[in-house]
């Protein structure tokens, strides 16, 4: 690249365009060369993304548009992260889908900053994205969807009593692992011990992951402390192995666990955790089988380096990465069900399953 800079810098006819464009000439061949990786979760980010990407780890309610995550990759634009209940997670888009038309126009011409700008319009209004999806097979297929954009605010713990059977039971639902999330997490769990509940269902389907120390955290509260909850290994770093702190106030409650196929990253750890740490069981359909660890590098200028340096296991050093979490019990969502009644049949299973934890 040097080499290739000094050449044209010494005989190249127009000048000037070398100084219009030398800066984005570099930035575009940064992004090739991290990209050639082929690794999905390794990415250049520009300034304008990684200020998003701090945003985004500060867990900030009341965000305006679709809530994906996107970036430029090659011809067209990758969805690198889906916030649940967002307008995409409804429409149905999915991370590392590919948003090759936005409207009937395409994006291989089009930067991430470009890209945002069409993409975000005001709460209420529609927009069109043509979405090439391709499969762990390579095989692709090709889907137009529709997205409302809202501005949306969702907690990162939601929870709830449900009744079943004249039992207790409590509902939480983890749609993210963001840093206030323990504190709304252990605000439930006082809840959940003065209702003096039989049982537990953790709903992490749709669960993207963010910040593992968090899924440690979370973790806490049913494992014993200094029992293992993931182990890290490191090319160049020490390994890491991460214990419970020992918050401790569920153990000896029967817990299921609900996974789906975007259950990913931190909350798949969370998942195995719970197996392995206190015999939960899990409900639902396979997880998604992102287990390697990122960090992000920062440049002078703005611009950052996330990259993939690490892999995470659970306690017995079950690897989930490219393959993911095989529930313990498969349940599929009966979509017309819950489309005419919001009647949600994975969740009807965990009680049942529940109910016979309890029973036992």
């Amino acid at each position: 690249m040097e080499e290739i800079s000094n050449l044209l810098w010494k005989e190249y006819y127009d000048k000037s365009i070398l100084t219009g464009n030398e800066e984005i000439m570099i930035e575009n061949a940064t992004k090739a060369f991290v990209d050639w990786l082929g690794d999905p979760f390794t990415v250049y980010l520009d300034e304008e993304q990684y200020s998003w990407l701090q945003t985004e780890l500060e867990g900030e309610n009341a965000i305006e548009g679709i809530w994906a995550v996107i970036r430029k990759k090659d011809y067209y634009i990758q969805v690198d992260e889906v916030l649940k209940d967002s307008p995409a997670y409804k429409a149905g888009i999915i991370p590392l889908d590919r948003i090759v038309l936005i409207w009937t126009g395409e994006t291989k011409e089009l930067t991430t900053t470009e890209a945002v700008e069409r993409i975000r319009w005001p709460k209420g209004t529609d927009i069109n994205l043509f979405i090439e999806r391709v499969d762990k097979s390579w095989q692709k297929e090709y889907l137009e969807v529709v997205v409302t954009r809202d501005i949306i605010d969702v907690p990162s713990v939601r929870s709830k009593i449900l009744d079943y059977s004249w039992t207790k039971i409590w509902y939480l639902e983890i749609t993210t692992f963001w840093k206030q999330t323990n504190s709304l997490f252990s605000k439930a769990i006082s809840d959940i011990v003065e209702a003096k509940t039989k049982g537990v269902i953790v709903d992490l389907r749709g669960n993207g992951g963010w910040i593992l120390t968090t899924a440690v955290q979370l973790a806490g509260h049913f494992i014993p402390k200094w029992e293992m909850v993931v182990k890290t290994k490191y090319s160049v770093f020490n390994d890491i192995n991460y214990t419970s702190n020992g918050f401790w106030e569920l153990e000896k409650v029967p817990t299921i666990v609900l996974i789906d196929a975007l259950t990913a990253s931190a909350s798949e750890i969370l998942a195995l955790a719970l197996k392995e740490g206190v015999n939960a069981t899990i409900v639902g359909t396979q997880s998604f089988w992102k287990g390697t660890i990122q960090t992000v590098y920062d440049f002078k200028d703005g611009t950052s380096l996330k990259y993939t340096i690490g892999e995470r296991f659970s306690p017995s050093w079950l690897s989930i990465n490219g393959t993911g979490i095989v529930p313990d019990i498969e349940e599929k969502v009966d979509y017309t069900w819950y489309i005419e009644d919001w009647f949600d049949s994975q969740l009807q299973k965990a009680q049942e399953v529940l109910f016979e934890k309890i029973k036992k």
